[in-house]
């Protein structure tokens, strides 16, 4: 019986740390994105970086995402705006938030698929607006 348990007890002890591996793992994973995340941050908005990076932090309460997936769409769509903008970075980062914001409120009011309405607002930044009716919106 004593056997018996001394196994038992090893087995939690291995699954204990199967888990923890994967938890390490995937906080490094985590971890290794924000840095990238942040990079392109850096690249994209130059002198203005910071303000999407602050903007990112209080993501989950403004648009109930996570920093990382914030700074992803934002980086999806930042070319075009700078650009559209004439290199204004600073006013790009804050109609980007905007946009963000949008974005989820348009999945939280219409049942919209996010991933739907990711793509319809990359497409308008280049001026193409043929996935607007995906979004459900109520006008043709």
């Amino acid at each position: 019986m004593a056997s018996t348990s001394l196994k038992a007890v090893g087995a939690i002890g291995a699954a204990g740390v199967t888990a923890f591996s994967a938890l390490t793992k995937s906080a490094l994973d985590g971890v290794g994105s924000l840095e990238q995340n942040i990079g392109g941050v850096n690249k994209l908005f130059e002198d203005s970086a910071d303000i999407v990076v602050k903007n990112s932090k209080k993501a989950f309460n403004t648009a109930g995402m996570s920093a990382n997936e914030y700074m992803e769409n934002v980086t999806g769509f930042a070319a075009s705006l700078v650009s559209g903008l004439g290199g204004d970075t600073k006013k790009a980062a804050e109609i980007a938030d905007i946009a963000i914001r949008d974005m989820s409120d348009n999945a939280n009011t219409f049942g919209s698929d996010i991933e739907s309405i990711k793509n319809a607002y990359q497409g308008f930044a280049k001026q193409n607006y043929t996935m607007l009716d995906n979004l459900k919106l109520g006008f043709g």
